[in-house]
């Protein structure tokens, strides 16, 4: 399974914008951005993952924003097939520091048997 894919569709099917597993340089749209950052390694071990929401320059609010409907979102994740607890575990702004667009980070971590 391609968890990172699994959890941008299915994140961005929830809150309404787009979903990826790599950031356009390009886009000037707000949307969401799924990295695994580690775990997984066995059905003992969760996997973490970092959902960054975006939006675009001086718009930290719309980031903020979307970084909420992204946390009630997540405990959704349990209705896709081998996923199983999903968890937010941390939630923080960090502006892109190449772009200077905004951005809120929500840190997640779910059980996936397959």
């Amino acid at each position: 399974m391609d968890i990172e894919a699994v959890v941008a569709r299915r994140l961005s099917k929830a809150v309404g914008v787009p979903g990826r597993v790599e950031v356009a340089a390009d886009t000037s749209e707000s949307f969401i951005s799924v990295e695994r950052l580690g775990g997984g390694g066995s059905m003992f071990e969760p996997v973490q993952l970092a959902v960054d929401c975006w939006a675009g320059k001086k718009q930290r609010k719309a980031a903020q924003a979307l970084s909420e409907k992204v946390k009630a979102a997540v405990y959704d994740l349990d209705e896709e097939p081998n996923i199983f607890n999903p968890e937010v575990t941390n939630c923080y702004r960090q502006n892109d520091p190449d772009t200077g667009r905004s951005r809120y980070i929500v840190q997640i971590q779910v059980w996936v048997c397959e």
